[in-house]
């Protein structure tokens, strides 16, 4: 069995692979000065809920874009699987060209997701991930991985106007907008930061689109994707374990 881990800035989201198929897929808070005997506790604790156990491991494949979190994860996998982790690298890989100015300023999630979602379509493609950063990536239909851009994730917009706005309720959880005129608080803000970011993903494809020529297909992912793709039709698939998937098939290849 394989761990697949995208270690993010908000969130650590791993899964358990068996060959082809993900057994489960589990999401915890990023907490940068966690052990490895900590991340292994963590781990042990999710496995045997599925009736699964560490020992049953044989690698352990990361995506990382939080460098602090390097030494744990090797002190657990080294402890634990008795190998150091696997890091997917975004400039290093060998599954798909970057054609960037620097590919080594290329989050490995980024590239991660973009091989996933060329894999499973084989097309020109946009790739969204809503994460602490919303990051829209772009694929040639020949599999060149041509850039893209980065905006303020959603929850950390939020975050700015409730901090800012000392009279205004914050928001934990929001929910499908159905109006843009609302009566009360809660319904507005909830209405303006889904609607108002769903203009955002809307006007940003619309740009990279014209930009690319063609008609690429619009994948989404991460923990809010269902979410907007509720409020618009320019996304065309939600697929919430990209990145995972991405890990996998960069270890099946082995071309890391």
């Amino acid at each position: 069995m394989i761990l697949t881990f995208d270690v993010g800035n908000t969130n650590i989201k791993f899964g358990l692979w068996d060959k082809e198929n993900l057994l489960g897929d589990w999401r915890v808070n990023t907490k940068r000065d966690l052990s490895g005997d900590e991340l292994g506790f963590m781990v042990d604790g999710f496995l045997r809920i599925g009736n699964y156990s560490i020992s049953q491991l044989e690698d352990m494949v990361v995506a990382s874009v939080v460098p602090t979190m390097r030494p744990a994860l090797e002190r657990f996998s080294n402890k634990y699987l008795k190998k150091p982790p696997i890091f997917v690298e975004g400039h290093s890989q060998k599954m798909i060209k970057i054609d960037y100015s620097d590919p080594r300023q290329v989050g490995a999630d980024r590239v991660v997701v973009s091989i996933a979602a060329w894999h499973r379509f084989h097309e020109s493609l946009i790739v969204i991930d809503f994460g602490t950063a919303t990051t829209f990536d772009c694929v040639s239909k020949d599999g060149v991985y041509l850039g893209g851009s980065i905006a303020p994730g959603f929850r950390l917009s939020a975050e700015a106007l409730f901090s800012r706005a000392a009279l205004l309720p914050k928001m934990e959880n929001f929910y499908k907008a159905l109006n843009a005129i609302c009566k009360d608080t809660v319904n507005g803000l909830n209405s303006g930061l889904v609607l108002g970011y769903t203009g955002l993903v809307e006007g940003m494809v619309s740009r990279i689109k014209n930009e690319m020529g063609d008609d690429p297909k619009v994948v989404a992912t991460g923990g809010l994707a269902a979410l907007f793709a509720n409020h618009t039709d320019v996304i065309d698939e939600v697929l919430p374990n990209l990145t995972l998937e991405g890990l996998k098939i960069v270890y099946d290849q082995k071309k890391w």
